[in-house]
């Protein structure tokens, strides 16, 4: 029953009622009651005034002034007028819409867009505006592929017991815009101990990750067990998510690599690798455009050698132990800070240990610093064209 056939129904029923004996106002409000199902109290107070009773627009309702259909026109015309703000499209339409070449715009809703004030048109267009905001802030395309049915989601009730749970993620170096080619970042960190490792690609595709994958599976001092992604393209394709994760890992037996997808777009339960991406590579390139066959492999000479080395056996961090509430506060308690290369050595058998610790006894972290500035300005040279610079460095 639409609005107004209620006031047509509850204006007819005020007029019996008002004249009615107790025993059939009971009857008429049982009456309303069933036929518009409306609380019994609310019926009593609309047949009790002494006016004909009248509805107020309730928190969240709104007059349809304008035809969906018009609504759908001004979506399709803001996309073809470049994605203008509410104001300016406002401005706009007069001198746009009589060029706009849409063979189904009648006359009736020219007018109405002509009509429609800003605040309409950035009301009509906000679930448009979010849907482009949240395509244009992010570098990860949803996968459609079959692998995405097949990996299930990660259970967060099952928490990791030792080394080889790595959550992987990609981050742009794009500068500020996607468009066009440039350099990624692969990020692969282990949940139980921190270890970290890089590797920096030319393009974001499956190809090229499943190759990183396998260079950095090279460099890690534990196997893989499990690898946790999001639901982007990169990672849920037959490269990674099936010849990777199936590959053969020794001659005589093959060992499988469990693979867990996160909630879309719940960018928190990727927290650990997602922490790196701002610590160990934001913090490290910025955010400058980086693009070409050469800057990627001064950027994994870095990652490969100095940073690695730094981060993983010199850098401590601190994890957290504990979190509970107080009242209104939440309160956190902390681990004592610990490098990765300590958290390995409780899960790790002590032959293995020694030579890692061996390899960390015989560097020098202040050597290694100044080597790793000394790159990180040659790099930032280059990528700034810097002639001296990049004629070296092609050397």
């Amino acid at each position: 029953m639409s609005a107004q056939a209620v006031r047509e129904y509850l204006a007819l029923i005020w007029s019996q009622y008002q004249g009615s004996s107790r025993a059939e106002k009971s009857k008429l409000i049982d009456e309303v009651v069933r036929n518009t199902g409306m609380h019994r109290k609310s019926v009593i107070r609309l047949l009790c005034q002494t006016t004909v009773p009248k509805f107020k627009r309730g928190k969240g309702e709104s007059r349809n002034r304008y035809s969906d259909e018009s609504k759908v026109f001004l979506k399709a015309l803001w996309k073809d007028m470049g994605y203008l703000g509410g104001v300016r499209m406002k401005a706009a339409i007069p001198l746009w819409i009589d060029s706009w070449e849409n063979e189904d715009l009648g006359d009736y809703a020219r007018h109405e867009l002509k009509s429609m004030s800003a605040s309409t048109i950035e009301r009509t267009l906000k679930k448009a505006k979010a849907d482009l905001r949240r395509r244009s802030n992010t570098g990860t395309r949803r996968s459609k592929t079959r692998p995405q049915a097949l990996i299930p989601i990660r259970d967060f009730a099952i928490v990791p017991a030792e080394p080889g749970h790595c959550e992987i993620d990609c981050v742009a170096h794009c500068g500020g815009s996607l468009s066009g080619e440039h350099i990624w970042t692969l990020t692969v960190t282990d949940i139980v101990s921190g270890w970290t490792e890089e590797e920096a690609l030319q393009a974001k595709t499956g190809i090229l990750v499943h190759q990183a994958l396998l260079r950095i599976e090279e460099r890690l001092p534990f196997k893989i067990i499990a690898l946790y992604m999001d639901n982007g393209s990169e990672f849920l394709n037959d490269e990674v998510a099936i010849k990777y994760a199936h590959k053969k890992k020794l001659v005589t037996r093959v060992e499988l690599i469990q693979l867990f997808r996160s909630r879309p777009y719940k960018k928190n339960d990727q927290c650990m690798v997602e922490q790196k991406n701002f610590t160990h590579v934001r913090e490290l390139f910025g955010y400058d455009r980086f693009e070409g066959r050469l800057m990627a492999q001064q950027m994994n000479n870095v990652y490969r050698k100095e940073w690695r080395q730094l981060s993983n056996f010199f850098h401590p961090q601190i994890r957290l132990k504990e979190k509970y509430r107080v009242g209104s506060k939440v309160k956190r308690r902390f681990h004592a800070p610990r490098t990765p290369l300590d958290l390995l050595g409780d899960y790790l058998p002590e032959q293995q240990m020694v030579s890692l610790r061996l390899e960390a006894a015989s560097l020098n972290p202040f050597f290694l610093q100044k080597k790793l500035k000394r790159k990180l300005r040659d790099i930032s040279a280059y990528n700034s064209r810097d002639p001296e610079t990049m004629g070296r460095i092609a050397q």
